[in-house]
C-alpha cells in the first residue's frame, strides 16, 4: 500500500509547530502561548528538555573521600618516581614505582625499540620488551637504573598523550626464544618479572 502525500500542512500540524517554537523561545511574554486567535494553545506532548528522564540512576561510590577523587578522574595522573632492577629466585625483576595508584599497561617484545617520531633507541641486550603505561602524567620520566647481567638496561622511550613507553633490554642466548615474563601491579608499583 502506497502512502499518500498531502500537500501543505494541516491546521493541527501548523498549530503544534507554532506552540513548539513559542515554547522554545520562552513565549515572548509572561503569559501562556496563544494559537493566533487569542485562545491558549494546546499543550505539547513533548517533554521539556529538563523533564527528559536521565539515562539511568546515578551511581554512588562507597570509597573513602580520598580514594573517590582518584576513581572519578579528578586526581592527577600518577608519575613514575623510581625504577630498579634486581635478581629474584625466579629470574630478574624490574620495579616501577609511582606516586599514585599503579597505571594500566600494554606490553610486547619488539625487534628494535623506538622513541618519539619513530627514532630508533639503542638499548643493551638481545631481546627488547616494550612496556607502555597508560594514563600517566605527561611529565613522567626517569633516569636509567643500574642494570645487571641479565637485564643490562631499562630506558625511557617516549611519553605521548599520557602513555609512557619504556624499553627493557634482556640478554638471551643467540637463537633463544623471547624470555617468559609476568607483569603485576600492587598498590603504587608495577613489577616486571623476567623468568629464567
Amino acid at each position: 500500500m502506497r502512502a499518500r502525500r498531502v500537500a501543505g500542512w494541516s491546521n493541527v500540524a501548523l498549530a503544534s509547530t507554532v506552540v513548539m517554537a513559542l515554547t522554545a523561545c520562552g513565549g515572548g511574554g509572561g503569559g501562556e502561548a496563544e494559537d493566533g486567535r487569542g485562545q491558549p494553545a494546546a499543550a505539547s506532548s513533548a517533554p521539556e528538555p529538563s523533564e527528559t528522564p536521565s539515562a539511568g540512576p546515578s551511581e554512588t561510590s562507597s570509597a573513602p573521600a580520598g580514594e573517590e577523587s582518584e576513581q572519578n578522574g579528578s586526581a592527577d595522573p600518577p608519575e613514575v618516581t623510581a625504577v630498579t632492577v634486581a635478581e629474584t629466585a625466579e629470574g630478574d625483576r624490574v620495579t616501577f614505582a609511582f606516586d599514585g595508584p599503579a597505571p594500566d599497561h600494554l606490553d610486547t617484545y619488539e625487534k628494535a625499540l623506538s622513541g618519539a617520531e619513530g627514532r630508533t633507541i639503542e638499548i643493551k641486550g638481545s631481546k627488547f620488551l616494550r612496556v607502555a603505561f597508560v594514563g600517566v602524567s605527561p611529565d613522567s620520566r626517569f633516569a636509567p637504573p643500574a642494570g645487571n647481567e641479565r637485564v643490562p638496561e631499562v630506558r625511557y622511550l617516549t611519553n605521548f598523550e599520557s602513555e609512557m613507553s619504556v624499553g627493557i633490554g634482556i640478554v638471551a642466548p643467540d637463537g633463544a626464544a623471547d624470555p617468559a615474563y609476568n607483569i603485576t601491579a600492587e598498590g603504587h608499583q608495577v613489577f616486571v618479572d623476567i623468568k629464567d
